[in-house]
């Protein structure tokens, strides 16, 4: 079944992809195709390493348990792309998105640490991982949303939604590593694999699509000039 939910994984990634590839050829103007690009490669990506973990490659086994280490090189290059996507739509300083990304790897890391590590010592990286989140969590709550708000303040709401989707998302990660066999061994390695297919599809896929709806939504507020298009686009 573990095979059955990656397949469902690839070929959701890869029809996200071509959807979002397609649209960033055919988009109306820089800003659609900046956000649709992202988009393509957030799932391309993702595509890519889920063939990588159907055909077992960086598949080992740690302690007796099974571990797909391949996972983390996954979100180690897409995670970032989706922060660049949040950034981008609310305007957001290069140096808030830097130390977001930064945030967001060190966590990747040190999760990834975790994962290799025996226990106790894994448990103390997992400690540290989350705290890596925490700090993200942080910057996203308060640096990214005020900056996002100060450029936007009539569409408060759509970043709340944004910000919201995102973090529940991305919260429910380190809960299924502790329920996993990494953690509590709550769970086995089947329903390991399907919720984090869920979940990276969703992330990628899912949250792909509410980010165009989102623009759009900025779009109808303050319609887009050839001055606000350049603006945005040399801020990255």
């Amino acid at each position: 079944m573990t095979q059955v939910w990656l397949w469902l994984g690839f070929i959701s990634m890869t029809l996200g992809s071509i959807f979002f590839g397609f649209g960033a050829d055919r988009a109306k103007n820089k800003q659609w195709q900046i956000v649709y690009s992202l988009n393509f490669f957030i799932c391309a990506i993702a595509a890519s390493l889920y063939l990588a973990m159907i055909f077992k490659q960086g598949f080992t086994y740690i302690d007796d348990r099974p571990a797909y280490l391949t996972r983390y090189l996954t979100w180690t290059f897409s995670t970032p792309l989706t922060l660049i996507l949040l950034g981008y739509l609310g305007r957001t300083s290069i140096a808030i998105v830097s130390y977001m990304v930064g945030a967001d790897v060190y966590m990747i890391v040190t999760g990834f640490v975790a994962t290799i590590s025996t226990k106790p010592i894994s448990n103390i990286w997992y400690l540290v991982s989350c705290g890596a989140y925490l700090g993200l969590v942080y910057l996203l709550l308060k640096q990214y949303r005020q900056q996002a708000e100060q450029h936007y303040p009539r569409l408060k709401k759509v970043f709340y939604r944004l910000l919201t989707v995102h973090l529940v998302i991305w919260t429910a990660y380190p809960i299924v590593w502790i329920l996993a066999s990494t953690g509590f061994n709550v769970i086995n390695s089947t329903t390991e694999s399907a919720c984090y297919t869920i979940l990276d599809v969703a992330a990628k896929v899912g949250f792909g699509f509410l980010a165009l709806n989102s623009l759009n939504q900025l779009e109808k507020v303050e319609p887009v000039t050839q001055y606000s298009q350049e603006k945005t686009v040399s801020q990255y």
